[in-house]
């Protein structure tokens, strides 16, 4: 029925398959009882032991064709009894792993668009087996910000750029050496085949079972996000007197880029310290973040009360909220208070309030809602990993779009039959909560980064007037210091 091959050989599996495939987690292939092909010509198979290669290349085809290929990774339960069989129990990533695990990036995304992002990021990887697949989303010719790549995994870098262009992203296996990566916003997702709660539709999808679960994990309706490294949307400019003996000048705020600089009313050349390194040579240099800048003479020229006038963009820090008002009022009118769960996120790796309003928004958009999550168990090829889906439900509040976030295909050798097990989500986020976060946990820049905090209480904030009834009160005249003889020591104003 399938054909296995390992660094070329053809092995064979006397029991259980199973290939998991998963938004962005890596996708694995589990093999017991693993053992080549060739052994069963001589029925010996106590005197040979089998342990491919930890990276041996895997490749698994059904009906010629191609349904999964990776490395094998992990090599385990081998029995040395030399009266037991020596098979052995193999676990096989997709390539998809060399995302996080593999080198880190170091160069700087200027000037590029979010679509050249993206295939600049690819390409720099080519080499790991990826290239560029569809690129699907809203905003692709968006100009983004400076972001340097430095010490990030591509997944990192990749998951970055789908936040600011509110956009997910996945793999896509198309041949056992290439691996394609698509960019798309969920309204363009491809749809597949729309569910139906009818007896007739499970009958002729051969349906085994279905279930659904509403959960709140990662649920909140306000998002803020702050930055203490942003870009300021408006330039400072500062007149600065000199003192005749200095040539380092203080400004207001860090400086982010310098737009002008005149000194007694006669224009300046100007450059970065990193630019003066590599032989630029100016009349200023500055380093961005800094609140300074210097004079490159080693002579006085700026002769006391000259005048400086400096334009700059500054580093600021930087705060944006987002609110998903329909959530708020809804769990208001359930629970009768303010109803806000909200959470905060500090980010060193978003250059513009722009794109930290992107970040929040996308938070909002994906995970503003309790996330409903369907089970279906088929022996039918249903779906791909990345569709959207929609659900005839025949209860009212699970009628909506879901995308295939998990799919897992069980091939029992056995018996020669195969059940596919697919988890749709409402929330239409690539990623469980589980692997998001645990991508994260090390990251030195970006998200989920030390001091990043959740909050899952929600607000109370209600009020009430306090009413007196038959109260009389007597003023009393202040005398000395207008303390109230008590332990209190309060004092009171009539």
């Amino acid at each position: 029925m399938i054909q296995m091959y390992i660094a070329g050989e053809e092995v064979v599996c006397s029991n259980l398959v199973e290939i998991t495939e998963e938004m962005l987690s890596t996708s694995s292939t589990i093999l017991n009882n693993c053992y080549p092909k060739s052994w069963e010509t001589a029925h010996d198979y106590s005197s040979s032991f089998y342990y491919p290669q930890d990276y041996s290349l895997c490749t698994i085809y059904k009906d010629s064709t191609l349904i999964f290929a990776g490395v094998v990774k992990n090599s385990g339960d081998i029995s040395l009894n030399p009266r037991d069989p020596h098979y052995c129990s193999l676990q096989i990533l997709d390539f998809k792993t060399f995302l996080s695990e593999g080198e880190t990036l170091d160069f700087v995304i200027a000037n590029k668009t979010i679509k050249q992002a993206i295939e600049q990021v690819v390409n720099y990887i080519s080499d790991y087996g990826f290239q560029v697949g569809n690129i699907q989303i809203l905003n692709p010719d968006d100009l983004i910000g400076a972001y340097s790549t430095l010490n990030k995994s591509p997944y990192d870098v990749l998951q970055y750029l789908a936040d600011i262009s509110e956009s997910r992203w996945t793999t896509r296996m198309i041949s056992s050496t290439m691996v394609a990566i698509d960019f798309y916003d969920p309204t363009l997702m491809p749809t597949g085949t729309q569910l139906e709660y009818t007896t007739d539709f499970w009958n002729a999808n051969n349906i085994v079972d279905m279930s659904f679960s509403i959960g709140t994990r990662d649920y909140r309706n306000k998002q803020v996000i702050t930055s203490d490294t942003v870009y300021g949307s408006i330039d400072y400019t500062e007149t600065i007197l000199a003192s005749g003996y200095t040539r380092t000048f203080a400004t207001q705020s860090a400086i982010g880029t310098i737009k002008s600089i005149t000194l007694n009313g006669v224009a300046q050349t100007f450059a970065t310290n990193n630019e003066k390194d590599s032989g630029i040579t100016a009349n200023f240099y500055y380093t961005a973040g800094n609140a300074t800048f210097d004079s490159s003479s080693d002579e006085s020229i700026i002769s006391t009360g000259g005048v400086i006038i400096i334009k700059y963009t500054p580093i600021v820090k930087g705060r944006q909220m987002v609110y998903n008002n329909t959530e708020v009022t809804r769990i208001k009118n359930q629970i009768g208070r303010k109803g806000i769960v909200a959470r905060y996120e500090t980010r060193n790796d978003s250059l513009s309030s722009t794109e930290l309003n992107a970040i929040a928004q996308t938070y909002i958009k994906y995970k503003g809602n309790a996330e409903i999550t369907l089970k279906i168990t088929t022996q039918n090829n249903m779906y791909s990993v990345g569709q959207s889906v929609y659900f005839n439900a025949p209860i009212t509040e699970l009628k909506m779009a879901y995308m295939v976030k998990k799919k897992t295909t069980s091939i029992y050798a056995n018996t020669n039959s195969i059940f596919y097990e697919y988890e749709l989500s409402s929330s239409f986020n690539s990623e469980t909560a589980i692997n998001y976060f645990d991508n994260q946990r090390n990251k030195a820049n970006g998200n989920i980064s030390e001091g990043e905090y959740i909050t899952r209480n929600v607000d109370i904030e209600n009020t009430a007037n306090i009413i007196f009834n038959n109260v009389t009160y007597t003023a009393i005249t202040a005398t000395g210091n207008n303390e109230l003889n008590c332990t209190l020591n309060s004092p009171f104003l009539l």
